[in-house]
């Protein structure tokens, strides 16, 4: 007993060896054995680092390779199979079997025939036999069962489309994103010559006597202002790359050509009206289809748990060779090796379980009033993710056509106002102020023009269309 103890204990210390040793020190991680390279250098093969990556081609790409997508696809490929396991219930099981051993049995008997009043019996035996048993009946618990799994199915198989339509709008918003960074970067880069030219100007007119050394410090200042834009623009542009790699599943550290979004127009309006946007959301969004599966998966799974209640009826059938011998107090052993077999209906009829059956069946209609609510859930927060998406499209088409309108007055303006300075009738504080004005607009329409993109993305996200809409063309 000493021994067995002592045991237990040295058997606790060496678990507690893969605790941390002290509360005071941090747990050191080892290295595993898939380190962060050879994952980047298996996205990386997939990567063409000579080609010109659009939109959709970097939806295909992420379509490919992000692991999110991947994972839905898991999950639903175990909801089929989960109906397969259904399935396999309604056929007859069969397994081989053997039974072995030894066995030592006193009996009793008559002490007319054996004065001690008993016998022992030792046996020994081996049984191999092949058992078949086929629920025949059990009164529509396997078609239940069945009709939740197919509805588990439908309901991975939806969550693996709304998988993609998330990481399709994900992509698209980041490479708006970028692409506005890359425009606000060009507009900072030619506000930069714009300012170096004003600084020229400004020179001219000091070498002519006309300008004053403060202006001249100014126009410095500006450039070197303008200078310090390009550089910011220059790590907005980057982190906007690295945040579109990462949202397609790539490496940050891949080199990929990025294409410019040439497209001239952009996405008009919506030709439906809000309630039409929202009916056409109900009707398709996946993860009210989701909901709505779920609800078919409790209600089934109710039934299934009330033909719990419901008795079975099965076939059992046995063939089997028994390999044995007896001996009767130390007797010669009689040997047998004959085979057997055996075929029975057997009836069984659930009476009473501590109310288990009775519990399974209320904690499924509590799942199903949850689903239920879900679904009511869903299309409330659908309906509002269509109103917001819908009037940001709205606005964001709104404010473009206004920064376009604003860009167009500040060039002519700070036209005018550069020619006006340079034959001496307007001041450098008006043209700075034109120059800054310029700048400005031209980064607003930048933003602009991003957000009308990416806001019509989220309407079709938020209607459920995304999908079919950004495979064939971008939004």
């Amino acid at each position: 007993m000493a021994l067995l103890t002592a045991s237990i204990l040295a058997q606790a210390e060496d678990v507690l060896r893969l605790a941390p040793t002290s509360p005071t020190r941090p747990w050191r991680i080892p290295a595993t054995t898939l380190s962060a390279e050879t994952s980047a250098t298996e996205s990386d093969s997939l990567v063409d680092s000579g080609r010109e990556y659009d939109l959709p081609m970097l939806i295909d790409l992420a379509q490919r390779i992000n692991p999110s997508t991947r994972e839905a696809w898991e999950r639903a490929r175990q909801a089929a199979l989960a109906v397969g396991l259904i399935e396999s219930t309604y056929l007859p099981q069969i397994s081989a079997e053997a039974l072995a051993g030894y066995q030592r049995t006193p009996l009793p008997i008559p002490s007319t025939l054996i004065p001690k009043g008993y016998f022992t019996s030792d046996t020994r035996e081996l049984v191999p036999s092949l058992v078949v048993k086929w629920l025949l009946f059990d009164f529509g618990r396997r078609d239940r069962a069945e009709q939740a799994a197919r509805e588990d199915s439908f309901v991975a198989n939806v969550a693996f489309t709304g998988a993609h339509q998330k990481l399709i709008f994900a992509v698209s918003r980041a490479y708006h994103s970028y692409g506005a960074a890359r425009g606000k970067l060009h507009a900072a880069e030619k506000a930069l010559r714009t300012a170096e030219v004003d600084r020229d100007a400004v020179q001219a007119r000091r070498t002519n006597g006309l300008a004053t050394t403060m202006e001249v410090a100014k126009a410095q200042r500006q450039v070197a202002q303008a200078r310090f834009n390009v550089t910011h623009a220059d790590g907005i542009e980057r982190t906007a790359y690295v945040t579109l790699l990462a949202d397609v599943g790539i490496a940050p550290n891949t080199e990929i050509r990025i294409a410019a979004d040439d497209s001239a127009t952009l996405p008009s309006a919506p030709v439906e009206t809000l309630s039409q946007q929202i009916a056409r959301a109900l009707a398709n969004r996946p993860d009210i289809l989701a909901a709505l599966g779920k609800q078919r998966a409790a209600q089934a799974t109710v039934e299934k748990e009330r033909a719990e209640h419901r008795p079975t009826v099965a076939l059992l059938a046995q063939a089997y060779q028994n390999i044995g011998a007896l001996s009767s107090d130390g007797s010669p052993y009689s040997h047998v090796n004959k085979p057997g077999g055996a075929l029975l209906i057997q009836f069984s009829m659930p009476l009473f379980d501590g109310h288990r059956r009775d519990t399974q069946i209320a904690i499924a209609r509590s799942e199903e009033a949850a689903a239920s609510d879900q679904i009511e859930a869903a299309r409330h927060a659908a309906a509002m993710e269509v109103a917001e998406a819908y009037f940001a499209l709205t606005t964001a088409i709104a404010e473009y056509k206004a920064a376009e309108a604003l860009v167009e007055a500040a060039r002519t303006s700070y036209v005018g106002g550069l020619e006006s300075y340079r034959r001496g009738v307007g001041t450098y504080t008006s043209l700075t102020e034109d120059e800054n004005a310029l700048v400005q607009a031209e980064t607003e329409q930048e933003d602009a023009g991003a957000n009308v993109r990416t806001a019509a993305a989220a309407l079709a996200l938020a209607t459920g269309h995304i999908a079919t809409k950004e495979s064939g063309e971008r939004p």
